[in-house]
């Protein structure tokens, strides 16, 4: 899959469209999904590529991670210097976002699971 460049995303869905563009110049993609631990992509982009300037922080890309799974979102974190006519853009998963929202609200009903689950 090539990979595919957003400037926003909706919360809860992940988007079918083409967003700014499909990254054809891409020279290569890799995602880590490590066990329990990091799930980051590295791109490494044409400087002279069509999407180059379109390329920054805080903007989505979405690519599949490997052979069996569903295309998955990131968001970029950083973009490197242009080396050799390349750069390389690091991003990470979207669930990052999550991490430190806390949930300070709720209560707790007097049913078990059993009868929490047939509600």
């Amino acid at each position: 899959m090539i990979p595919i460049l957003y400037q926003t995303i909706t919360e809860g869905s992940v988007p079918s469209n083409y967003g700014i563009g499909a990254l054809i110049d891409c020279v290569s993609c890799t995602v880590t999904e490590e066990r329990n631990g990091s799930f980051e992509l590295a791109l490494t982009y044409s400087a002279e590529g069509k999407y180059a300037s379109e390329i920054q922080p805080n903007r989505f890309i979405k690519a599949k991670p490997n052979f069996t799974d569903d295309p998955q979102i990131f968001r970029i974190y950083k973009v490197g210097k242009t080396i050799s006519g390349q750069f390389t853009v690091y991003a990470q998963h979207i669930s990052y976002d999550l991490s430190g929202k806390i949930i300070t609200g709720g209560t707790a009903g007097s049913c078990t699971a059993a009868c929490s689950l047939l509600q």
